[in-house]
């Protein structure tokens, strides 16, 4: 029988599949036997040893764990703290963007139903919005961030359920390309060389070949992917084009607010809500770089969180 390595984020949520370890000879043996939960004790004794399940089942194990973190989900939305919630978010995407990336990205569209209806069909976790909207500076948290305040912007406006799912997916992956850039480059909070800036470029032309290639995602999730660092100026990357669609356009803009507001650099400090509220404006003023009307609906939906002056 051949065996397959487990990602170390994965042990925790296999219960009903059985786990393998490989001793010195080679030979793999039973660590954990199907419907018992792992003895997180054990694991620690041992230094989190490399786990295996069984080839053949491959599918068994990933629905496993797709409907455990779901069912995480669930159970922190239904408790109403944000702080959980968040987590619980953070973990479903930390587990798509983990290398080497698989088939774990097809979890996003329901992982989005959860949290669309939620928010949708309720006021009490939009009222408390602001406590899972901010305060990340990972590529999980970000994309989690970002995700949020598209919903929120989505719901505001009144858009249709599958338009508003479809941008909101968008936002969890517009940054998925960065997982196949050098960490070095992606997570630096220096200045980047102008080589490492064309690397850093990359990844939105790599996030849209990821998509591409998964036919359970709407190829024109790819489009916005692609284009969310592009703007209406012609001063964006990868293409420098001007004829932007409106989901790049959205995403671009709610990306840089996010990226201003929690992301310290030691070329910038971060920036308060308004402040960077303000950079977007004199971007709009002086360059054109982004969309007016978004902007103002921007401004708009977030007013129930936080009294901002966009006239």
């Amino acid at each position: 029988m051949d065996y397959l390595p487990i990602k170390k984020s994965q042990t925790y949520n296999y219960f009903e599949t059985p786990l393998f370890i490989k001793n010195e000879t080679g030979d793999f043996i039973l660590y954990k036997a199907e419907r018992i939960e792992i003895d997180s004790k054990r694991l620690l004794e041992d230094s989190f040893p490399q786990l295996y399940i069984p080839s053949e089942m491959k599918e068994f194990a990933l629905n496993e764990v797709r409907q455990r973190l779901i069912k995480k989900l669930k159970d922190r939305i239904k408790s109403g703290d944000l702080l959980s919630i968040k987590s619980a978010l953070c973990e479903i995407v930390n587990e798509v963007f983990q290398k080497p990336l698989g088939k774990e990205i097809e979890i996003l569209p329901e992982t989005i139903d959860i949290i669309y209806s939620e928010y949708a069909n309720t006021s009490r976790l939009l009222r408390k919005i602001e406590g899972l909207q901010f305060g990340g500076t990972t590529l999980v948290e970000h994309s989690a961030n970002v995700m949020v305040i598209v919903l929120n912007f989505c719901i505001y406006n009144k858009f249709h359920d599958e338009i508003a799912k479809k941008l909101s997916l968008s936002a969890l992956l517009h940054d998925i390309g960065l997982t196949k850039i050098p960490k070095m480059v992606a997570e630096s909070n220096r200045k980047l060389s102008d080589t490492e800036f064309n690397i850093y470029k990359t990844h939105s032309s790599i996030g849209h070949d990821i998509i591409i290639e998964n036919k359970e995602i709407d190829p024109s999730i790819a489009v916005a992917v692609f284009e969310h660092h592009e703007r209406l100026d012609g001063s964006g990357y990868p293409r420098g084009i001007t004829n932007i669609t409106f989901d790049g356009r959205l995403l671009g803009m709610i990306d840089s607010f996010d990226n201003l507001t929690n992301t310290e650099k030691t070329h910038r400090k971060k920036e308060g809500s308004f402040s960077a509220l303000k950079v977007i404006q004199d971007e709009i003023q002086k360059d054109g770089k982004f969309d007016k009307a978004i902007f103002r609906d921007l401004c708009l939906s977030l007013i129930g969180q936080r009294k901002y002056n966009c006239s």
